[in-house]
């Protein structure tokens, strides 16, 4: 017995080694992944919803048109005319963007973008009020129509990474844009506005006077939003853009003037405001 003993000690110490050699390796933990960046130029999409809710204003040019909107005290029952009111305009926008980002450190992000998009938004209001020429009461009313074709901005950005995958941003810069803004008055009657020397004549239910104007305009803009950097190539946003292009003031004229003499042509202004609001979605690659 001592001797299988022994004999079967040996050849314990024997196997050892290459059963230890046999058995598996455990694998040392992976090592950590790059840590993202923003830094670079990219470029992509943006789609989204535009609106606004500004007033035109309107103002009389001589005193025929000065009776529209104060009212004519000769004759009873005579109305003035709102002379400002808001247009509800909103419509869909979308287009494409591009710009380029530095990271400063990890926290911090500056960076440029540009971006064109184009506008459906639209809208159009009117008021109304009566007109007295002595003889029986007729419905006289303004009507103004605005609306945005596209718009573009070229704009700075700094943002605040929240973690290094969320980018937290303000943004501001220059705007631009075609604009159209148009305006008329009509009477539900033939009658003669007159203030000599001045004044126009209006056929019933047919524009008497007329205005419009299409432009590209000028302004600022300002906003911001989030980013989600989903890969090292692909991030995707929110964002909210106001955008100001200015007042355009169209002249709105007779169409039909009092006499032959084209001195006599009434005229009162149509003072709009184009500006408006934007929030969209965007998906970027970044190169």
């Amino acid at each position: 017995m001592k001797k299988l003993a022994a004999a079967i000690a040996i050849i314990a110490l024997i196997a050892t080694p290459s059963f230890a050699a046999d058995m598996a390796v455990k694998a040392p933990p992976p090592a950590p992944g790059p840590v993202p960046t923003w830094t670079g130029f990219y470029g992509g999409i943006q789609f989204g919803g535009g609106w606004s809710d500004e007033a035109v204003n309107y103002s009389p040019n001589d005193p025929a048109s000065a009776l529209i909107f104060n009212g004519n005290p000769s004759f009873s029952g005579n109305q003035p005319l709102a002379s400002s009111y808001r247009i509800p305009q909103s419509g869909l926008v979308g287009g494409f963007e591009a710009g380029y980002n530095w990271q400063a450190g990890s926290n911090w992000l500056l960076g440029l973008e540009t971006d064109f998009s184009f506008s459906g938004m639209n809208g159009r209001a009117s008021t109304t009020s009566i007109f007295s020429n002595g003889g029986g009461g007729l419905t006289q009313s303004t009507n103004a129509e605005q609306s945005t074709d596209w718009y573009g901005t070229v704009r700075g950005r700094a943002g605040w990474l929240a973690t290094p995958n969320l980018l937290l941003f303000g943004t501001g810069g220059f705007a631009y844009g075609r604009v159209a803004d148009s305006a008329n008055y009509v009477v539900t009657g033939n009658v003669a506005i007159v203030s000599s020397p001045f004044g126009a004549l209006c056929t019933a239910n047919l524009a008497c006077f007329a205005g419009s104007s299409s432009a590209i305009r000028t302004g600022w803009t300002a906003g911001g939003g989030a980013e989600w950097l989903l890969d090292q190539h692909w991030s995707a946003k929110i964002e909210y853009q106001f955008v100001d292009l200015g007042t355009e003031t169209v002249r709105v004229t007779a169409v039909a003037p009092c006499t032959t003499s084209p001195t006599c042509l009434s005229s009162f202004n149509a003072a709009f405001r184009d500006s408006f609001n934007v929030v969209r979605l965007g998906l970027n690659y970044r190169y």
